[in-house]
């Protein structure tokens, strides 16, 4: 049987260890097969996952979320949120190039998935506007990337 209480409370345990950039916290989240799938493409462990975040954390040392509204069926929790920071450290394009600190801001409205298994999330999936933040950033829309 679902639990809604423990699936809601590990998500919002989730986004404040987020906010709060703490590595430690954000893992303690996840279970250790936990899977992720997002616009870098897929993590397959919970240590991949919290290298993504790393990434976001280190190009946008100020980034913060603000959940609009989850919704929970069962174990599955949906948020949508937004995200915001000033862009002043290195960030990884899908081409593998880096973009050096811009000192813009960007915000992108986001949407997360989390599956949630035993009071850890088992699977997340994370969706926004790339090219939303592309724009922000100064950038041109980037050739696509092809992945086998």
């Amino acid at each position: 049987m679902p639990d809604v209480v423990n699936a809601v409370s590990v998500v919002d345990r989730f986004f404040t260890a987020y906010n709060a950039h703490d590595p430690e916290a954000v893992l303690s989240c996840f279970a250790p097969q936990a899977a992720s799938v997002g616009p870098p493409g897929q993590s397959d462990n919970r240590d991949q996952i919290l290298s993504y975040h790393e990434l976001i954390w280190t190009a946008f040392p100020d980034v913060t979320l603000t959940v609009w509204q989850t919704i929970t069926e069962g174990d599955e929790v949906a948020a949508t949120s937004m995200a915001a920071g000033t862009h002043t450290g290195p960030f990884t394009l899908p081409d593998g190039e880096v973009l050096q600190g811009t000192g813009r801001r960007a915000t992108a409205r986001v949407c997360w998935v989390f599956g949630v298994e035993n009071g850890l999330i088992v699977s997340q999936q994370v969706f926004y506007d790339q090219l939303e933040v592309y724009a922000q950033l100064g950038l041109s829309c980037p050739a696509p990337v092809h992945r086998p």
